[in-house]
């Protein structure tokens, strides 16, 4: 009987080292400091459990469902991802444990010659059973791990109609299975226990093939969305294109007028008119651009981005630097060179803005373009409070309470990056915040 225990404790161990690993697969950890450690608890409490069971016979229906419990209790306490997220991907385990009971079941159904027993736990060929069993589990979480995507992009309804109904088939198909397996083999034909044990894994098939609709139907959604937001932010950055190449226009035209205005200055004090002077003066100053022309990189767009935010940065008490060298050939258009630009300033002269009085923070803001070997280099840093908040998937998150309206310049960045080949590197600080943005240059031909 040794030997049967030492057994039986090296396959628990095995199947929960394999649905471990499907759990931590889709799910985020909440500090991925103590993965292993975590992973190791999982694997020896869920292995405990099912022995515990196993040695006081305890159906499989129960084993199961007990299994279940623990595994919502442990994913969440230990993961940050949503509560319908981890019960969904908590029941994916016992739907690969009752699909590797069924299919080999139903195999030594149909082959077999010897008594179906022997294929149990107990039985002369229940090495021969267990490695199948294993063995098709792993290829059901291999599958898993494919087809199913994370469900926190469904409506609200929609997730919860999902954990709700995968909750009870799983309840169904568990004790069914355990009704079949249970069945007395010389009160019923084998036959009929091929054909009941063949309509049980149709059901779990017909069921699996629902959530793969609803995943289906989940991607689309967010497509949308994702294709929504895109033509958002493509409209608002051509409004701030047009918004500063206007203000550009206005600042360039009051220059070339520059000269004919002194010259009526000129005469208006030669003549000593000094009433008209004043008048004069008066009008000038109200026809006045608040921000100057002061940058000049030879591209127009960025100079008048770089204007205008220069010029935010003064009226807020900020210090701006920047450093601007542009390559022959520039990768980006001028809607796109708005998209990554300006809402990276505006990130930096906001994040300036919000820090406090109290900290011994100077607020100031860095800007480097410049060609990098293949790569053309786009560098903004700031000063920061350093509070940062970070969604599901580690990824910043706005701090403020309108998530609609706000939250999505990094996320449209990355984006207009990534349609070029491009990557970026955030690097989040104590007192500062960097973004670099690395996109390739076009090859010349």
């Amino acid at each position: 009987m040794t030997a049967i225990y030492l057994w039986e404790i090296f396959v628990n161990l095995i199947e929960n080292t394999i649905i471990a690993f499907f759990l931590f697969r889709r799910l985020t950890l909440r500090n991925s400091k103590y993965y292993i450690g975590t992973f190791i608890c999982y694997v020896l409490f869920s292995s405990v459990l099912v022995s515990f069971c196993n040695l006081y016979q305890i159906n499989t229906t129960t084993t199961q469902l007990a299994h279940l419990l623990l595994s919502i209790i442990f994913v969440s306490i230990c993961f940050r991802n949503t509560m319908t997220e981890k019960i969904f991907t908590s029941c994916l385990p016992s739907f690969m444990g009752t699909f590797a009971d069924q299919i080999p079941y139903t195999i030594f159904l149909i082959i077999s010659t010897d008594n179906l027993t022997s294929f149990g736990f107990l039985g002369s060929n229940r090495v021969i059973s267990t490695l199948s069993y294993l063995f098709i589990m792993f290829i059901f979480m291999i599958i898993f791990l494919r087809i199913f995507s994370d469900t926190s992009s469904l409506p609200r309804n929609l997730d919860i109609f999902l954990v709700i109904t995968t909750v009870v088939a799983l309840i169904v198909s568990t004790f069914f299975l355990n009704i079949i397996v249970d069945v007395d083999t010389d009160s019923l034909p084998m036959k009929y226990r091929i054909q009941l044990n063949s309509i049980s894994i149709f059901i779990l098939l017909v069921f699996l093939a629902m959530i793969f609709l609803i995943q289906v139907i989940s991607r689309t959604l967010q497509k949308n969305i994702t294709l929504t937001e895109q033509i958002y932010m493509h409209e608002k950055n051509e409004e701030r294109n047009k918004s500063v190449l206007q203000s550009a226009k206005n600042l360039h035209k009051w220059k070339h007028d520059y000269s004919n205005h002194l010259a009526v200055i000129h005469e208006l004090l030669e003549s000593k008119s000094y009433d008209q002077l004043s008048q004069y003066v008066t009008q000038q100053r109200e026809c006045l651009p608040k921000t100057f022309p002061i940058v000049n990189t030879g591209h127009h767009i960025i100079d008048a981005i770089l204007t205008d935010k220069y010029a935010i940065a003064q009226s807020e008490h900020i210090s701006f630097m920047y450093s601007v060298v542009l390559p022959k050939r520039f990768p980006l258009n001028n809607i796109e060179v708005t998209g990554i630009l300006g809402n990276l300033l505006d990130n930096s002269i906001e994040a300036c803005i919000n820090i406090e009085q109290n900290q011994d923070i100077s607020p100031q803001i860095k800007v480097v373009l410049k060609p990098q070997r293949s790569m053309f280099h786009i560098h903004v840093e700031n000063s920061s409070s350093g509070n940062y908040q970070y969604d599901f998937n580690g990824q910043f998150e706005t701090t403020k309470a309108d998530t609609k309206q706000h939250g999505s310049g990094l996320a449209n960045v990355r984006e207009i990056v990534e349609t070029h080949s491009g990557f970026c590197d955030i690097t989040a600080g104590k007192d500062s915040f960097a973004v670099d943005v690395y996109i390739p240059l076009l090859i010349e031909r």
